[in-house]
């Protein structure tokens, strides 16, 4: 049964309080897959669960070129990878991503659609739209079962946080 989330978030602030959320939720050995609008915040996004896991929010900028960054002085080492540049059916070896889907990192990959294959069964899909010039849409998306607990912690730690939402789908 998917579970999904619906926020818009109103500004940069917005944005950060959503990374922090996610931060709280997340574990050794999962992958969020970002994608969306060009210019959307999925850099931004990522840099504000890094904050939540206590990676310095400067050392994180976009992969774009180099494909993959390591980040490994959180609560859980950071793996950010853009494959923008790769165009649909990136080839995963050429990647190098394989190599830090251990179970002891948490892999967030922008662009993750132009993957050729699956390299993970259970990621989150996030998936940020332009709704206006400062406004943007997060979509959070999980088919699987195991997600659903922690998407209830995170839509609890937002709301606190930062209302409105559209709500949780079962």
């Amino acid at each position: 049964m998917t579970v999904k989330l619906i926020y818009l978030l109103k500004d940069i602030d917005a944005t950060m309080a959503l990374g922090q959320c996610l931060a709280r939720i997340l574990r050794p050995g999962d992958a969020i897959f970002l994608s969306g609008d060009l210019g959307a915040g999925k850099t931004t996004l990522t840099k504000a669960i890094g904050s939540g896991l206590g990676i310095d929010p400067g050392e994180i900028t976009s992969p774009s070129f180099t494909l993959v960054h390591e980040h490994p002085g959180g609560r859980i080492p950071l793996i950010h990878a853009d494959l923008y540049r790769l165009g649909p059916g990136a080839d995963i070896l050429e990647t190098g991503l394989e190599e830090y889907l251990d179970g002891d990192n948490l892999v967030i990959i922008e662009w993750a659609g132009y993957l050729g294959e699956d390299l993970v069964s259970d990621p989150l899909l996030l998936h940020l739209s332009f709704v206006d010039e400062a406004v943007r849409r997060a979509e959070i998306t999980c088919p699987f079962q195991g997600w659903r607990t922690r998407l209830k912690a995170l839509a609890d730690c937002f709301e606190r946080r930062v209302i409105p939402h559209e709500g949780i789908s079962p």
